[in-house]
């Protein structure tokens, strides 16, 4: 940020606001290219809105799915003791 835009007294008062004088009047332009702007912003916002709720959905799905895999671990894991033991058992 450059202090050669500000005069002497504005420099000296460092809480002062720039006069009215600097700001650029607003023209047709720039308003169409905020109001785009405003748009785009709101646009993508509601993209990352869907994201959200996606990646929500997906962290739900994958829980689950963990929990299942470890429910047919413990499945597997009982059935391969209970056939070493009947297989014991059959000798």
């Amino acid at each position: 940020m450059s202090l050669s835009n500000y005069t002497d007294s504005e420099i000296n008062e460092p809480w002062s606001t720039p006069s009215a004088g600097a700001l650029p009047e607003p023209t047709v332009e720039s308003a169409l290219e905020k109001e785009k702007v405003i748009k785009d912003i709101l646009s993508l916002r509601d993209g990352l809105r869907g994201l959200l709720v996606r990646i929500t959905e997906v962290e739900t799905d994958n829980e689950k799915l963990n929990k299942d895999n470890e429910m047919l671990s413990v499945y597997i894991d009982n059935l391969t003791r209970n056939s070493v033991v009947a297989a014991g058992a059959k000798r």
